[in-house]
């Protein structure tokens, strides 16, 4: 059986709902630990239990009564700065709780196009399994605030799982800023994770494929092809992609976030997308949802300046995506722009 856990509120509520759907596609036996960030949350999945048989929902108040480090950093920090110091607090957490043989942490906006049984059988050699962010070359010079990406990694319970779990929750209570602390040398809560390999050596696999944790940073690295209902890169099948930074600003457009990251477009990509945000839909209209608000990623309720900051976005047209690109417009109508509408 596979042990993941993930966490979101109402805003992510159908991307997490995305991922659960796509693992249970492909995976018979795996156990799904939420925690809900809000009551609405924690209500559905209490409301449709008989629905989620693999899921078991926990709640913030569950783990800050066992970790006053936690509980005391909630109060001295932002709010997207008290998530990312969740990332070893969930899985430590879990592991000793349930006294589960791994955890697997992964962030909600990603959808599985295939097993991950691959990726935990690497635990029958190694305790820790990361994903490092595989820059195109393009953006190489942002390997400064990490060069793995805290958004799927899975840990053996055994000494050295628990220990460095324990060793990065230290680190994230002390420090788990929103930006590069250039004198330490971190950053959030994805920077601690460049010593692992040193620290643990021989007992950490590094997920250098072409087949996971592709992401907007690293599809100049891949050709991305669909072929009747999979997905390829580099002509091998796809495990999982993690949309990061994909916004949704109404019924007609939507931001990849390829702009901050220089990425290409792409045929394949492009399906990609589109059958992602069709998932995402069909439960952003259950729920009513009809903007997502981000955490961490704040723009203007106009849309307007929302395309104007986000330079390139999708928009949708008879279920066939356009990619837009909004960096013609002058770089001071577009600072105008957004500053009167902001």
């Amino acid at each position: 059986m596979l042990h993941l856990t993930t966490f979101f509120d109402k805003n992510y509520l159908s991307r997490g709902l995305v991922l659960y759907n796509s693992l249970k596609e492909y995976t018979s036996d795996f156990e799904l630990y939420i925690l809900c960030l809000d009551d609405f949350t924690k209500d559905y999945f209490e409301k449709n239990k008989i629905d989620f048989p693999e899921v078991k929902t926990l709640q913030l108040i569950d783990i800050e009564e066992k970790d006053a480090d936690l509980a005391i950093a909630k109060t001295n920090r932002s709010r997207i700065e008290y998530y990312f110091t969740l990332s070893p607090c969930l899985p430590l957490y879990l592991l000793k709780k349930y006294n589960l043989p791994h955890i697997c942490s992964l962030d909600a906006d990603i959808l599985f196009l295939d097993s991950p049984k691959s990726l935990f059988d690497k635990l029958n050699e190694y305790s820790i399994v990361i994903t490092p962010h595989k820059f195109s070359d393009e953006i190489i010079h942002l390997s400064k605030f990490g060069m793995y990406n805290v958004s799927f990694q899975i840990f053996k319970n055994n000494e050295t799982g628990l220990n460095c779990l324990q060793k990065w929750k230290e680190e994230c209570i002390e420090f788990c800023g929103d930006e590069y602390d250039k004198v330490n040398d971190r950053f959030a809560d994805q920077k601690y994770l460049d010593k692992w390999l040193t620290l643990y050596p021989n007992e950490v696999f590094v997920l250098n494929d072409n087949i996971s944790g592709l992401a907007p940073w690293n599809l100049n690295n891949y050709a991305i092809e669909k072929r009747g209902n999979h997905y390829f890169s580099n002509d091998e099948q796809m495990i999982f992609y993690h949309f990061h930074h994909f916004k949704i600003f109404n019924d007609s457009w939507a931001s990849n976030g390829f702009y901050e990251y220089k990425a290409a477009t792409q045929k394949g990509v492009d399906a990609l997308y589109l059958d992602y945000w069709n998932r995402i839909d069909s439960f952003n209209n259950q729920f009513a949802i009809v903007k997502e608000d981000s955490t961490r990623y704040k723009t203007s309720s106009k849309l307007l300046p929302k395309l104007l900051k986000e330079k390139v976005v999708y928009k949708r047209k008879n279920e066939v995506l356009e990619h837009k690109s909004f960096t013609f417009v002058p770089k001071f109508i577009r600072k105008l722009i957004i500053k009167r509408y902001a």
